[in-house]
């Protein structure tokens, strides 16, 4: 008698992940410009591709050389097309896949699928954020090394806390709905953010605008530089920068400023003051925020240190009360160098009392002349306006922009957009938790780590695509998502819907026929927004 078998893989998410994956062409894009090297290839580059975009969203935490165990329960041919198997996916496959990337150009390929990827959404954004981050990694690489072509790994500053190893740069332009990368290079362990934001721009920014039709690149404070400036004026896109408080002009600034001629502005905690000025050569607007809740946070620090200074002044005021000084104009020298020691403490009341001091104790004879001396006698407080200006000084921040700001509204606009910063700093939050590629930089080459940062960033981009999709799809219909609370919502993160997915199953049946299991109402629902549903039928 035959023995009837019934195998099962796990689905979850991941028919979401290939939809999307299948939507933007992620594969025959690839493709397009990696052709196969060689007749009898099974597995495409396009499809190398998709595999790690797989893995990487499957939040396995799955190494290089493990992929192919990663895809052992999986539908391979369901995901990924009729023919292959997850053996096929091995890590020589993937190896040679990854240097093709970077043979090809990393920077050039993540714009076609960025450009396609927007096409697909139907969704021209026209404000890119421009940050860059770093990943550590572990091994010599080529850093002891002097590197004339090619990516350097090597230390630098870390922004991951991790001086010891040695890292590569990531930089990105995102957009700021939901952080949908537009750009992205990897750069130098050791590059400069000045430098290779400037470059970004002026080399990448004219292309952003004509294909993408970006109008406004926003950076924080290593964009605001005078060649920079000096070079943005020859394009005609608009800028917002923060100002740094190092510069000159802004130090300067902030010090004249008083709080009465700070406006609000409509944003709670918030208030502004507007100004012309030239920089670079270039006429521009400095908007002069005042935050409440940084004005907080500074008061408490300031505090601290307001504290330990006072401890400091009074025992630095009674040793210098002992001292005893030859001439009154001596004292008076000594108190003013000592008032000069300190931030926010002032005398309040001083005295310089003259003693005589006699060669011996006792009775002085009647012809005996006393050494005169002289001492000091104060009484301290803390100077309240100066400890004041000094926390409302902290708690100002300029940005600056080619844009013309004309009142308060313009002012709460201004720093909507520049706030809208964290969507590109969210990405990099994405790219670097744990159960994303990023820790599986277990390569041997350097060009393989800069391909595997492409590849982290183009899962950032399937991740976020998925999100605006959804999101957008959800707020023009009727339906709701239950949120972690089970509360209804419409603007779900895509983490939380690949939660919703876990335990979805494909069974394959003796006759051959095959049927998901698992599926809910909100499962139906979001395949009918997604239009996903062969990839669940």
């Amino acid at each position: 008698m035959e023995i009837q078998e019934y195998t099962s893989k796990t689905l979850d998410h991941l028919g979401l992940v290939a939809g999307m994956c299948r939507e933007i062409g992620i594969s025959e894009l690839i493709d397009a410009y990696c052709p196969s090297e060689s007749a009898d290839q099974i597995v495409s580059t396009g499809k190398a591709l998709e595999a790690m975009i797989l893995n990487g969203l499957g939040f396995a935490n799955k190494r290089l050389y493990l992929i192919s165990h990663f895809f052992q329960d999986k539908p391979v041919e369901f995901l990924l097309g009729a023919g292959l198997t997850a053996e096929h996916f091995n890590d020589d496959r993937l190896g040679r896949a990854l240097d093709t990337l970077y043979e090809k150009g990393l920077t050039l390929l993540f714009s076609k699928l960025s450009r396609r990827t927007f096409d697909v959404l139907n969704y021209q954004p026209d404000c890119g954020h421009l940050d860059s981050t770093t990943i550590s990694v572990h091994g010599q690489y080529n850093s002891d090394q002097t590197v004339e072509n090619g990516l350097h790994i090597t230390h630098g500053y870390s922004k991951d806390n991790r001086p010891d190893l040695p890292q590569v740069t990531i930089q990105m332009i995102c957009e700021h709905l939901n952080g949908i990368p537009m750009h992205m290079e990897v750069l130098n362990g050791n590059s400069s953010d000045s430098e290779s934001f400037r470059r970004a721009i002026l080399e990448f920014g004219q292309q952003l605008q004509s294909e993408a039709g970006l109008v406004t690149i926003v950076a924080d404070s290593k964009l605001y530089c005078e060649e920079t400036i000096e070079g943005l004026s020859s394009s005609n896109l608009k800028w917002i920068s923060r100002v740094p408080s190092t510069l000159k002009a802004a130090s300067e600034l902030i010090k004249e400023l008083d709080e009465s001629e700070f406006e609000e502005i409509g944003v709670e905690g918030y208030k502004s003051s507007s100004y012309t000025y030239k920089y670079g050569g270039v006429d521009q607007q400095w908007v002069v925020y005042h935050s409440q809740n940084a004005a907080h946070r500074e008061a408490a620090s300031l505090q601290r240190k307001l504290k330990k200074e006072s401890e400091s002044a009074r025992k630095a005021l009674k040793k210098l009360e002992q001292q005893e000084f030859h001439c009154e104009g001596d004292a008076r020298q000594a108190l003013l160098t000592w008032s000069e020691q300190w931030n926010w403490h002032v005398i309040t009341k001083s005295e310089i009392l003259q003693q005589k001091k006699y060669a011996q104790a006792g009775r002085p004879k009647s012809d005996e002349k006393p050494e005169i001396t002289y001492r000091i006698q104060a009484e301290i407080d803390v100077q309240q306006a100066s400890y004041d200006a000094e926390v409302f000084r902290r708690s100002l921040f300029i940005l600056a922009t080619n844009q013309a700001v004309n009142n308060a509204q313009d002012d709460a606009q201004l720093l909507k957009t520049y706030k809208e910063q964290h969507s590109v700093e969210r990405g990099f939050r994405f790219i670097k938790d744990p159960n994303i590629v990023a820790s599986s930089f277990f390569v041997r080459k350097p060009e393989r780590v800069a391909a595997l940062a492409f590849v982290m960033t183009t899962c950032l981009l399937v991740y976020c695509a998925l999100e605006h999709r959804l999101r957008k799809t959800l707020q023009e219909s009727e339906i709701t998502i239950p949120d972690q609370k089970g509360l209804p919502a419409k603007t779900p993160t895509t983490r939380w819907v690949f939660q919703l997915f876990v335990g979805i199953h494909l069974l394959h049946l003796p006759n051959g026929s095959k049927i998901i299991l698992n599926l809910n109402q909100n499962h139906r629902n979001i395949l009918s927004l997604l239009s996903y549903w062969n990839f669940y039928s």
